[in-house]
């Protein structure tokens, strides 16, 4: 499965913004580095997201999880 590289922008809507596809993690790491320093005074925030195919990626952006419980003596 190949690492998918986005722009993500969340206000005032949720936009992604493909911005490259690497078949392996070095790669995609490093130009999602990149990336981030390119766009350092932007509001946005680059992703790394590794799925089947663009289709599940972007999901898996636009649609994140439920936040963790906060249980414990730590919070």
């Amino acid at each position: 499965m190949p690492y998918f590289v986005y722009k993500l922008v969340e206000h005032p809507l949720r936009c992604v913004e493909p911005l490259g596809e690497f078949p392996r993690y070095p790669e995609a790491s490093r130009f999602a580095k990149a990336k981030r320093s390119e766009f350092a005074g932007e509001n946005c925030a680059v992703r790394l997201v590794f799925a089947a195919n663009a289709l599940e990626a972007e999901d898996a952006l636009m649609n994140p999880g439920e936040p963790q419980p906060r249980i414990g003596d730590d919070y």
